[in-house]
């Protein structure tokens, strides 16, 4: 079947594509139909024309594929599918198959093609995306005689995996090297507005397009305007570390005459709680010898005005959005840049009302305005947007009441889409694989509608901001962001405090701390309003905040789990807490010296396109020890992934060497000090900064006797250190 490439030119040019699952700026359009067999070129032979054997299931759930659906078998012996090939003229033909890809996919599909050289296997691993064009996976050049014949799809050596059957197309070396150029050359720029219709004819004409002179320009995009903080309608009254203590000892108790943590405790945890690492080894020697009565204050405010405070909570905030937002296709989202714009902030003490205005608000190109990164990596999708914008900024979750009035709260469904309406002329361009490059931009008109319902929804944001249908988009988020960061909302101040208490104070006023509504355990609310409006007294200064936190009685107590049930009352005592992925590398490079590698890229290839960027040291670790910072700290446990990173990771173990040629923290330690009593206790203070109890030192002496090996000894102590409870958690 000679493909006409004239044909084929038009049909693209004009848009005749119909029902295509085209990739659109870089990932796949869900539409109610498949790549119409009809329009690809070629001898096409879709699986509805297939014979199979054993056991095999229709389904529509990954995208794209060709025709109506494709099928899928769980493997093994006995699954078949057989595809009915006709050829006119022998020749060299490129064989493709379509599949849809996915993680549950097996490895070990295997395609057996017929050729004049007796019967071809090629084994398929079905996960990674298909090379060729659309769904499709060039399987090689091969000889074929002219007559009919059956190309096979056989599940018989996946013992694991799902095997897929979608279609079988067969081009001459030109056509395919045509479909290939064609594709790439317009599928992107045609594809950003094709709208599918499956009930339209396929030979139905498209509608005229417009010449250059006849389209009218784009008007320029709206920006925001400038953050204006307002003043409270009510005076709010800030506190000081000493009225804090007293209201905690009036509704807790056993604040007044507590006893503070030694000074090597309190530089561990308010320099992780504040910077994000443990103390060096330096740092702790300056502080333990420094004897002024403020010694702690001025600590605090070190930490506060190191640039780690911008970093360190610049990592927490990115991670509090990005452990919710899904990766699209084609895309990796990198955060970097989000971070540093966020990091950049805090150390700027910018206030927090500010921040968020600028995060909702944003439009523009991520790498040109990273505060654009919220927005644009949610992919302008107005629901998550609603959802994700009032749990991160409000802690208040009302993704319950997209699809029915919510089902424990007094929260209609119209309550999730007067938000949603909020987001409705939002737009999100993106490109394949460069996640700086999406745009954030406003669509021209739209109202949003509820499924199954004629009318358009106002924004409304919980009864208390109404905007007018009509309004553009800048200006609806502007009025969104103008009543969230409010002085006078309820949860938004509430929102931020519960964050840092938690964090600082081992659990938030309200559990999770992404719910402050009536779902959320609540304690202490006294407490909770005068430091929220605190902050709302300070306009939202995030650096006093801690400040009055970190210096108070209440804060400086010891670190430790209930004993009995009078300590189990809400912050009778103060719980520890596990640290971020981020914490754990800065940690692990305060303490050994960890270094943060990134190995080089892994260049494009046919059977990979878009390799994945490559993973630094800190990625690594990130990924095996992060978790979601709204998480229940009880639901973040040990992992298996995480014992074998610090087992085997190369950069960890070439720091766990004693070798005097290593030139490692540890080796320098062990040279300099011959007595094992002097090594053991600076090495305690150099991995988790403090010295040890006589009973480590006792035990740390006698595995150095039993071991009869020193560097092997000390090899093992520095080991189990990193790997200890203690240095992975707060103290």
């Amino acid at each position: 079947m000679p493909w006409n490439i004239l044909t084929r030119t038009i049909l693209l040019a004009t848009g005749l594509v119909g029902v295509l699952a085209c990739l659109v700026t870089g990932r796949l359009v869900a539409q109610d139909a498949g790549i119409d067999p009809s329009r690809l070129p070629g001898i096409v032979v879709d699986d509805s024309q297939a014979v199979t054997e054993g056991t095999w299931t229709k389904s529509r759930h990954t995208r794209p594929f060709v025709g109506d659906s494709y099928i899928y078998s769980q493997g093994g012996a006995g699954q078949t599918v057989k595809f009915p090939v006709e050829v006119n003229e022998a020749g060299t033909y490129q064989v493709l198959v379509s599949y849809s890809p996915g993680t549950n996919r097996t490895t070990k599909a295997a395609i057996i093609v017929p050729t004049e050289d007796g019967d071809k296997t090629v084994v398929l691993d079905q996960q990674p995306r298909p090379a060729g064009p659309y769904s499709f996976q060039p399987l090689g050049e091969f000889p074929l005689s002219s007559g009919k014949f059956e190309i096979t799809v056989s599940g018989a050596g996946s013992e694991k995996g799902v095997v897929i059957a979608d279609s079988v197309l067969l081009l001459s070396p030109e056509g395919f090297a045509q479909f290939k150029a064609d594709f790439e050359k317009n599928t992107p720029k045609l594809a950003a507005n094709l709208k599918v219709d499956p009930n339209k004819p396929a030979n139905k004409p498209a509608k005229p397009v417009a010449k250059p002179e006849d389209k009218k320009p784009e008007p320029p995009q709206e920006t925001p305007p400038a953050f204006v903080r307002k003043a409270p309608a009510k005076p709010v009254a800030k506190l000081t570390a000493d009225e804090l203590d007293a209201l905690m000892e009036k509704h807790v108790g056993g604040i007044a005459d507590v006893s503070l943590v030694a000074d090597e405790d309190y530089i561990r945890r308010v320099t992780l709680d504040i910077i994000g690492r443990q103390p060096t080894l330096s740092e702790c020697d300056a502080f333990a010898a420094d004897d002024a009565m403020d010694k702690r204050a001025r600590l605090v405010e070190r930490l506060l005005a190191s640039p780690e405070f911008g970093t360190n909570w610049g990592n927490y905030y990115s991670d509090v959005i990005s452990y919710r937002t899904p990766e699209p296709e084609l895309t990796f989202l990198n955060y970097t840049p989000f971070k540093k714009w966020l990091a950049d902030e805090f150390r700027a003490n910018r206030g927090w009302d500010e921040i968020s205005y600028q995060v909702i608000t944003a439009v523009g190109k991520v790498g040109d305005n990273p505060a654009a990164t919220y927005v644009g990596f949610h992919q302008g999708d107005r629901s998550r947007l609603a959802s994700e914008t009032t749990r991160v900024f409000l802690s208040t979750q009302i993704q319950c009441a997209e699809c029915h009035d919510h089902k424990f709260v007094e929260m209609p469904q119209e309550t999730f889409h007067h938000v949603a309406a909020f987001f409705v002329r939002v737009q999100a361009k993106l490109p394949w694989n460069d996640s700086s490059q999406i745009v954030v931009s406003s669509k021209p008109a739209g109202e949003h509608k509820m499924d199954g319902r004629k009318e358009e929804m106002k924004p409304i944001a919980f009864s208390e901001r109404e905007v007018d249908l009509g309004r553009s988009d800048v200006s609806r988020r502007v009025e969104l962001a103008d009543w969230i960061v409010g002085p006078d909302n309820p949860w938004f101040a509430k929102a931020f405090v519960n964050r840092v208490w938690a964090r600082t104070m081992g659990r938030g006023f309200c559990e999770p701390v992404d719910e402050i509504g009536e779902l959320g355990d609540r304690v202490l609310p006294e407490v909770h309003t005068a430091l929220a409006e605190h902050f709302v007294a300070s306009q939202f200064d995030v650096k006093d905040l801690f400040r009055v936190v970190a210096t108070s009685r209440a804060y400086q107590r010891q670190l430790r789990d209930p004993q009995d049930d009078t300590e189990r009352k809400p912050f009778a005592v103060v719980a520890a807490g596990r640290l971020r992925g981020d914490e754990v590398f800065d940690s692990l490079a305060a303490g050994i010296a960890l270094p943060n590698v990134t190995p080089p890229p892994t260049p494009a290839t046919d059977a990979i396109r878009f390799p994945p960027p490559p993973k630094s040291t800190r990625d690594l670790v990130n990924e095996a020890f992060g978790f979601d910072p709204s998480s229940d700290q009880s639901n973040v446990n040990r992992t298996m992934q995480q014992a074998m990173l610090l087992m085997n990771n190369k950069q960890i173990q070439a720091q766990i060497d004693a070798s005097p040629s290593s030139g490692t923290m540890l080796a320098k330690i062990v040279a300099a000090e011959s007595d094992d009593t002097a090594a053991v206790t600076k090495l305690y203070q150099q991995v988790l900064a403090r010295k040890p109890t006589p009973k480590e030192l006792d035990i740390a002496r006698e595995h150095m006797k039993s071991v009869g090996d020193r560097k092997t000894g000390y090899e093992d102590l520095l080991w189990s250190m990193v790997n200890s409870a203690e240095f992975l958690s707060r103290r």
